[in-house]
């Protein structure tokens, strides 16, 4: 097979140079005639034998080889009808043939076509439409409209060459919308078969061209060489193994700019050939495929706004909704609460109630890891099911996470809620028959109630969160939250949780910059330490650090946050930009035996110099164990390390005092800061002002913290304060996301 085409391509190039090099009216019929309708034949045989030989678009192929056969046919009828220079008839029983070719060239290519597109969409059927008739009513329009009012000659004959020029509008038609609708399929078969289909109506516009307007010597050569090129170029693709696409390709592949381009520009055409024809004669043939594209693309764009529409309406339901249980999900919950919440505060509060079952599975894990997550998998899917059949249509149930559910009872007061939690648990506790095993597990569950235990969404989840762990500890399916008991055994839960947050790096570090008030320039931020809770959320740190500092955990976290922002400070440093970052170490860490080593080798790990730190200490604890507190801070001023005074005024140590530790900065408190605009804080005025003054006198360098608007800013500025910190400025963000900007106002 493949010689034989080899043979056909050798042919067609000895063809083509035969046609070059003789003269225009030099003609050999054995070779013109007799050969190349030999060509033809094989080729088509060709194709009907791929159809006989190879199942896989057996239609396609057999419809295609009876085309091109009746083409060939037709070209040996007029081979024939020549001998002896003798002019054909005209029609002649070879346009019979001819013409024959159209109705199957159009049954293979929507063949082909319905094969590799086997579940389009309507969208991309319609964007083929519009540019197949787009681009007909351009070519009856403009291409062949000359050709046609130009024939003269008799009824019979015009009507035979008007058959070619609309048979080949159909062809091109659909050989444009076949390659919008196999968009971003690449197959070397289709564009093969749509080649020799462009070729086979390049023939036929030249053929139509010589004998309106006189042949040419290029007319003649392409007049010749198209059609056996197009039968070989037809036969050969049906040959042409389809290469398998992968998995990973079908889903990735994108919409090919064939898919915008040309429905875009075949509305356009239409658009043209129906301006035009208000203006000069054009067909009606045209005029009705200019006026059947307008349609297509009119019935495309209704399609497009309905399926925005379902795509809008499906995405928004996909983002509320577990996939797996078809419940709710956790952002469906929230937002329900908020619109709880809201509403309780533009009215009565204590109007409507809402419980809020906190649903904890037992031993689903033990299920999971026994019998695979396929078995989890469909026992959550009937857990769904059961939730819902527990309770009323007016109560919604939700999957948290995991094998955490939350059900909402609307309007019930604490008793119905222990009835419902009640039911649930029995319900739960009824064996799951699964595919490989029939399984039993139970549920913990815990009853906050709104807005008596909680009075925002994040502080009720808390609190039947709290209980749920209640109720576990104690092996009791139901508890409510009651927050004498609670509060104390949540502590120590969250004490628990925090040696596993160290263990598993769930600590994270945010930065608020500093504002040089001189300059504006932002070369010194503060690491501020958060605990993102995988169930409480980010904690700020004033709700884990007492209870870490009565555990012992503080050398563990003050080492992780100076190799954090050490590592975070040679990153920025690394990218060109020069900044020191403030750590705040607490007095009972500071005065730890090693503390000096450890900043020592954590800066030394990380690369960076002791002048880019900067230590906080809180005033207090220091001046009461003076002594050696002036020790440490020696030893950290001998590495380059600043430190630095924390909240500064709030207790009563005079800046004499302090002159005796070598400290290089002091942090006004906030509460010397807040209000500094308003008229009746004078005296707190002429304080910071003192303040400032006397730190500069002592070679201190004065920080600002807690500033809330530009004018306190500027008021700062105006009295000689080094450095402002606070939401005005900047909140403490991920490194990430900050920004080293700030524009001070003039």
């Amino acid at each position: 097979m493949w010689a034989s085409y080899a043979v056909l391509t050798v042919f067609l190039a000895g063809y083509l140079a035969s046609l070059i090099i003789r003269q225009g009216d030099e003609n050999w019929t054995w070779f013109d005639g007799w050969a190349v309708c030999g060509a033809e034949i094989l080729a088509s045989v060709l194709c009907l034998g791929r159809a006989v030989f190879w199942p896989r678009r057996r239609f396609v192929a057999l419809a295609l080889g009876i085309a091109t056969l009746s083409w060939s046919i037709g070209d040996v009828v007029l081979t024939i009808e020549s001998l002896g220079n003798a002019s054909p008839p005209s029609p002649s029983l070879a346009d019979l043939f001819y013409l024959g070719f159209y109705p199957f060239a159009y049954i293979a290519i929507l063949l082909f076509i319905a094969d590799g597109t086997q579940k389009l969409p309507r969208s991309t059927w319609l964007d083929g439409a519009i540019a197949g008739l787009g681009a007909a009513a351009a070519c009856a329009a403009f291409a062949f409209q000359a050709i046609v009012s130009s024939t003269g000659e008799t009824i019979p004959a015009t009507m035979a060459n008007l058959a070619y020029p609309i048979g080949d509008v159909l062809l091109l038609g659909l050989v444009v919308g076949g390659f919008v609708a196999l968009q971003g399929r690449r197959e070397s078969a289709w564009m093969m078969l749509a080649a020799g289909m462009a070729l086979n109506i390049v023939g036929d516009t030249s053929n139509l061209f010589q004998n309106s307007i006189g042949a040419s010597q290029f007319g003649v050569i392409l007049n010749a060489i198209a059609w056996p090129t197009a039968i070989v170029l037809m036969s050969l693709a049906m040959w042409v193994p389809k290469r398998p696409t992968g998995l990973l390709e079908r889903e990735s592949r994108g919409k090919s700019s064939w898919a915008f381009v040309l429905p875009n520009a075949a509305a356009v055409s239409a658009l043209a050939v129906l301006l035009v024809g208000s203006l000069h004669s054009v067909s009606r043939v045209a005029i009705g495929l200019a006026a059947a594209t307008l349609v297509a693309v009119g019935i495309r764009l209704a399609l497009s706004v309905h399926d925005m529409q379902a795509l809008s309406q499906e995405r928004h339901r996909q983002s509320v909704t577990d996939e797996l249980t078809g419940l709710h999900n956790r952002r469906y919950l929230f937002r329900v609460l908020e619109a709880f919440f809201a509403e309780a505060k533009h009215h009565d509060p204590e109007a409507r109630s809402l419980a809020f079952l906190f649903v904890d599975l037992n031993r689903f894990k033990e299920i999971n890891d026994s019998f695979g997550h396929p078995a989890g998998d469909a026992l959550l899917k009937q857990l769904g099911v059961r939730l819902s059949g527990a309770i009323r249509e007016s109560d919604l149930p939700v999957r948290l996470g995991g094998d955490e559910f939350a059900v909402l009872l609307t309007d019930a007061d604490l008793d119905e809620a222990k009835v419902v939690a009640e039911r649930l648990a029995a319900s739960l506790e009824q064996p799951f028959v699964l595919d490989v095993v029939t399984a039993t597990i139970g549920a913990s569950i815990g009853i906050a109630m709104a807005p008596t235990d909680a009075i925002d969404p994040a502080g009720l989840v808390w609190c039947a969160d709290v209980a749920m762990y209640r109720a576990k500890l104690s092996r009791v399916p139901v508890a409510s939250y009651e927050q004498t008991l609670d509060l104390e055994r949540d502590q120590m839960r969250l004490l628990e949780e925090l040696h596993v947050a160290i263990d598993e790096d769930q600590l994270v570090l945010h930065y608020q910059p500093q504002l040089d008030l001189r300059n504006g320039e932002i070369l010194s931020v503060e690491a501020l330490i958060r605990w993102a809770h995988p169930r409480l959320g980010l904690l700020a740190p004033v709700k884990f650090l007492p209870a870490a500092e009565e555990a012992g955990l503080m050398p563990r976290i003050t080492q992780w946050v100076f190799d954090e922002a050490s590592c975070q400070c040679r990153d920025w440093r690394q990218s060109g930009r020069r900044v020191s970052i403030s750590v705040n170490v607490s007095a009972s860490t500071l005065l730890e035996p090693g503390f000096v080593s450890m900043v020592r080798d954590s800066l030394a790990r990380h690369g960076v110099p002791g002048e880019a730190l900067v230590v906080e200490i809180t005033e207090a604890r220091v001046i009461s164990e003076i002594d050696a507190a002036r020790t440490v801070i020696e030893e950290l001023q001998g590495l380059g390390v600043v430190v630095s005074i924390d909240d500064f005024g709030a207790g009563v140590t005079s800046l004499a005092y302090l002159s005796n530790l070598s400290v290089g900065e002091l942090k006004l408190d906030r509460s010397f800061i807040a209000g500094l605009v308003s008229g009746d804080r004078e005296r707190d005025l002429d304080l910071v002002r003192s303040t400032i003054e006397l730190g500069h006198a002592l070679g201190l360098r004065i920080v600002a913290e807690g500033i809330e608007d530009a004018a306190t800013l500027q008021l700062l500025a105006r009295l000689g304060c080094d450095y402002g910190q606070g939401y005005c400025i900047s909140k403490p963000k991920p490194a990430h996301e900050l920004a080293f900007r700030y524009e001070m106002a003039a």
